[in-house]
């Protein structure tokens, strides 16, 4: 299989994943909304990624500290690791590119869901700006994986990967 092919198997399971889920009645419907359906658990887990998936996609050039802390803040293990790793070059990044991104989540679906871990499926959008978009706002969309863990009373994201669309 080559991978322009691998591409279309993924995307495609993502869409039946996704399908799959709305089906079940797992999704979390509208922007910053919880699904009254959902079990307390899920409600939880549902929260958490949310607001772990804004805090990744939220970039302001002039003030990065508090927005990559927010990102620590409900990070856990590996993840947590590789983004402290990679907090200078990120803040360097965003100050030489004038970045500016408001992230927005549009949908969410709990997956797998046990007493001590989920994975939870992400769209998400956002609004940004840098020196390429010469000061205009431009949209982008992000599908994700977010796999989180409960530790100490709280779910913290363990890995967080983007997945394509299959457009």
């Amino acid at each position: 299989m080559g991978a322009r092919s691998g591409r279309w198997v993924v995307g495609g399971l993502v869409v039946v994943l996704l399908g799959l889920l709305v089906a079940i009645g797992l999704v979390v419907t509208s922007r910053d909304t919880v699904d009254e359906g959902l079990t307390a658990r899920q409600q939880e887990v549902a929260e958490a990624a949310r607001a772990e998936a804004v805090a990744f996609l939220t970039v302001d050039h002039t003030d990065m500290d508090p927005l990559m802390d927010a990102v620590l803040a409900g990070a856990t293990g590996d993840f947590a690791q590789q983004y402290a790793d990679q907090r200078a070059t990120l803040e360097k990044q965003a100050r030489r590119s004038e970045a500016t991104s408001v992230g927005e989540v549009v949908s969410l679906g709990v997956g797998d869901l046990d007493e001590t871990s989920a994975t939870v499926l992400v769209a998400a959008n956002t609004s940004v700006t840098n020196k390429l978009t010469e000061g205009e706002a431009q949209t982008r969309y992000y599908r994700m994986q977010l796999d989180l863990v409960l530790e100490d009373g709280r779910w913290l994201t363990s890995n967080l990967e983007f997945v394509r669309d299959p457009r």
